[in-house]
């Protein structure tokens, strides 16, 4: 998925003006609420307008959440409360290249830490769809807590009709609006949220170096052989893989699997390092402990 952020997106696609992204993310600080939502409630630009750019700078598909029946099984597979605080929805569940995925409806499909969090808790790698606000949390409240909820009307006026008995919209799923924590600032890895150019933290840096022990892994394990010599290359493969092999209670069989453990590794490492759990030096002391031991046997 690309690493960019809303702002960015929207002044691609024209959608917002220099000045309205600048007010924007000026509210966006104090306010602690997400880009795309502030910029909706200062008239920048609709929930359509928002969805369109999203969908068509990062080609993804839109989904008519109203007009959808998601899929039990998917619904399932989230939590009400994960999925109110990160605004998206389960909807189906895919089969492709013979592997299964969990196709979620995201009104901020660049929320990269809800992806890896998803991806880690379910094992399903996750095949994100682009749906404005309103309808995603109208389905939270549809099929998670039961409330009925008319299909949205925004994006055109409704027709003149005879006085009648007003019926109340069902309340919002809402978000606190406290002022933003260091600790939120700290989050540059949730892609979507805006961040002075330049800004660095030790989060951030830790993130980057996370990203990239992960990418020479990859490497390491390219060069290895390890689809020319299968069998050998998994009973070589120690350290971490044999940590994780007690983790997540899973026996490793193939290069698959091997590759399975590493990627939930990294997520592990990132949402730690996210969370505060995991500081750079701890990271790096383990790792090059990994690094030496499986270099001296």
């Amino acid at each position: 998925m690309a690493r960019k952020r809303i702002g960015e997106l929207l002044l691609e696609q024209r959608a917002i003006s220099v000045a309205q992204l600048e007010a924007g993310l000026a509210a966006h600080r104090k306010s602690g609420q997400r880009l795309g939502a502030t910029l909706i409630a200062q008239g920048a630009i609709t929930e359509a307008t928002l969805a369109d750019a999203l969908s068509q700078a990062l080609g993804l598909p839109r989904v008519d959440l109203a007009a959808t029946t998601p899929e039990w099984a998917a619904v399932h597979m989230l939590r009400a409360r994960f999925c109110e605080q990160h605004d998206l929805f389960p909807v189906a569940l895919e089969s492709t290249g013979g592997r299964k995925q969990l196709v979620v409806a995201m009104s901020d499909p660049l929320n990269v830490t809800a992806v890896e969090e998803i991806e880690f808790t379910t094992g399903l790698k996750v095949s994100p769809r682009v749906a404005p606000l309103s309808t995603v949390r109208g389905a939270i409240l549809r099929y998670y807590h039961k409330v009925p909820v008319a299909s949205p009307s925004a994006s055109r006026p409704a027709p003149a009709r005879p006085a009648a008995k007003p019926v109340k919209a069902a309340p919002p799923v809402t978000r606190p609006t406290a002022p933003p924590s260091a600790e939120d600032d700290d989050e540059e890895v949730i892609i979507g949220e805006e961040l002075p150019p330049g800004e660095a933290t030790q989060r951030t840096s830790l993130a980057e170096l996370i990203r990239a022990r992960e990418e020479q892994s990859k490497q390491k394990r390219g060069q290895g052989g390890a689809a020319a010599k299968p069998k050998a290359a998994v009973a070589n493969a120690g350290g971490v893989l044999d940590d994780l092999d007690y983790l997540f209670g899973q026996a490793r069989e193939d290069p698959d699997r091997v590759e399975e453990l590493e990627r939930k590794f990294w997520a592990l490492m990132r949402i730690m390092a996210r969370k505060g759990l995991l500081t750079n030096e701890e990271f790096t002391r383990e790792l090059d402990d990994e690094d030496k031991a499986s270099g001296e046997s």
